[in-house]
């Protein structure tokens, strides 16, 4: 079984094309990771042979961040008279009554044109099938592609998820709570390149709970599209009991606040340039244009929020695209389930300072983290494994 596989944004990268064809082809072979396959680069499209049956690997493919679209394909030498016996047996499908031919001469050493290879085998398909021309809305169309030494023909393209190949944006703490919006976020990040590494902050009395619930689930749905996957599971008890006493208007802003240095702490020791968030603008009263920058302010990290600008039928839509929208409703009690539900919307970066410094969450950030667990994913055989974060990664450091 042949695929072609093409890309769009990649091919306006300049100089720093090769690197992201070179990361397209290891997001391709870790998508097919387990099945007998050969990648191949020829002028600007991947050929992909899979000793596997067609819809598990258009399925696989389809997962594949940098690809634009993909088809089944036949691969023939280029030579005419083996391209029109490929291009008559495509234009036999009885659907269809018109049909189109679209041919491209990349490889201009063949002798003919894209324009006259068109119009050629065209009029071998209507002297054969009796169908008519469209070169609008044909019930069928046919690509000829010609490569070196190759044609290629196909017919059934299908829509690849586009953006750049994972890693190609570098690494980013995606602060991670299992609801609706947190999910989409980290695959719109995804999709611009970046890899996501899992933070969630859990209530139960142990990590266990977290791992068995539905966050260890939609980690794994996202590893569907990034390959190998990190969650750090960090305890929401030490600072539950380290901020007794803070009035409840202020109680989501100052958790927030405490999740994003909790995350800048980590970002070092995961090689991470960014902080990113489920935010959508005004969504909740924590997520006002006020809120948000007091849980900016003080940050030596960019913070990326994906879903600003998106409304929630929007974020639902994406949800159930991507395959999270019904695990995110699985019930699930969070820190969130015990903040008040009446916080300011208004609360000011000053304010939010004295808190911070009142309770001393620069401290509390490191004590948090030394009782922190690390769960990674790999996909390829599902595997899981937990761990202490302070054994898998000794020497955290976590500034104040």
């Amino acid at each position: 079984m042949f695929f072609v596989a093409h890309y769009s944004e990649i091919a306006l990268k300049g100089n720093n094309r090769p690197e992201f064809v070179r990361a397209l082809r290891r997001g391709l072979n870790r998508a097919l990771g387990g099945l007998e396959h050969a990648v191949v680069h020829s002028q600007g499209r991947f050929i992909i042979e899979a000793d596997a049956d067609e819809r598990q690997v258009a399925e696989r493919l389809s997962r594949v961040f940098g690809i634009a679209w993909f088809a089944p394909v036949r691969v023939v030498p280029a030579e005419y008279p083996k391209i029109l016996d490929c291009v008559l047996a495509s234009s036999t499908a009885p659907d269809s009554r018109t049909f189109r031919i679209a041919a491209r001469r990349v490889d201009k050493a063949f002798p003919i044109s894209s324009q006259e290879l068109g119009a050629r085998l065209g009029a071998e398909v209507i002297k054969a099938t009796g169908k008519a021309v469209d070169l609008s809305h044909p019930d069928l169309s046919v690509h000829v592609d010609i490569i070196k030494d190759k044609a290629l023909i196909y017919s059934a393209k299908s829509k690849g998820p586009g953006g750049l190949p994972i890693g190609t944006a570098g690494r980013v703490m995606h602060l991670f709570s299992g609801g609706i919006d947190s999910p989409v976020a980290a695959w719109l990040l995804m999709k611009r390149g970046a890899r996501p590494v899992y933070l969630h902050f859990y209530l139960a009395p142990t990590p266990q709970a977290a791992v068995d619930s539905k966050i260890t689930r939609l980690v794994k749905v996202l590893s569907a599209y990034q390959g190998k996957s990190t969650l750090v599971l960090v305890p929401f008890a030490e600072y539950q009991l380290a901020t007794t006493g803070v009035p409840g208007e202020f109680e989501p802003t100052l958790f927030r606040k405490f999740m994003r240095m909790t995350a800048e702490g980590l970002s070092h020791r995961f090689g991470a340039n960014a902080i990113s968030t489920g935010d959508s603008l005004s969504q909740a009263a924590s997520q006002t244009m006020w809120n948000i920058a007091s849980f900016d302010e003080g940050s030596t990290l960019p913070i990326l929020r994906p879903l600003l600008t998106y409304d929630k039928e929007e974020i639902i839509g994406m949800a159930r695209q991507i395959g999270t929208y019904d695990l995110s409703l699985e019930e699930y009690k969070d820190c969130c389930a015990i903040i008040t539900r009446h916080p300011r919307t208004r609360v000011k970066p000053a304010e939010v300072t004295e808190w911070v410094t009142r309770f001393g969450l620069g401290d509390l950030v490191w004590r948090s983290v030394d009782k922190a667990s690390l769960v990674t994913y790999n996909p390829a055989g599902d595997s899981l494994r937990v761990s202490p974060l302070t054994e898998a990664l000794p020497g955290t450091v976590v500034p104040a």
